[in-house]
């Protein structure tokens, strides 16, 4: 009996393990490459799926929201929620994250083998905003935007390549 129960355990542990393992997933050298390349090239979209403002919860955004590199410009096409210290009065035409605007200091790291740091700077003419970007192996990105003179702003989403916006 007591032999019974020693397999039955065993059994079940060994189930476990392996059903732990399964959930792992391995992204490929493959996925890997290509994203590497699309981040080297500076030819990629983010398509964002939530925000996160400094002083609010996460919100769902609505489809089409995401930042576009290519041609050493950024064009923002992202909602923001979020406070001003340093703003323009009255009816400046702010642009908050709707814009395109040439890059400054394109860098991209590699501080572990499952994900990207790539960060710029950009000068809209209505405010600068300092770019990091978090870029995961198995697609999934967040962008932290932190503006000169307004509260920070977090988005997550999904990297792709350009042909995504055909």
């Amino acid at each position: 009996m007591m032999k019974k129960l020693q397999l039955v355990l065993t059994l079940c542990l060994l189930m476990l393990l392996a059903a732990c393992g399964s959930g792992n997933k391995v992204v490929d050298q493959q996925q890997v490459d290509a994203i590497k390349h699309l981040l080297e090239s500076r030819q990629f979209v983010v398509m964002v799926g939530s925000m996160r403002p400094l002083t609010a919860p996460t919100i769902a955004v609505s489809q089409g929201q995401k930042m576009i590199m290519r041609e050493g410009a950024v064009t923002c096409y992202l909602p923001y929620v979020g406070s001003g210290q340093n703003v323009g009065y009255g009816a400046s035409g702010y642009k908050a994250l709707n814009f395109t605007s040439p890059i400054l200091d394109y860098q991209v790291k590699y501080p572990k083998a499952d994900r990207a740091d790539v960060t710029f700077r950009v000068d809209n003419g209505d405010d600068n905003y300092r770019f990091h970007v978090e870029v995961f192996m198995n697609g999934k990105a967040t962008i932290d935007v932190t503006p000169r003179g307004r509260d920070a702003i977090s988005y997550s989403g999904v990297i792709h390549g350009l042909d995504i916006l055909q």
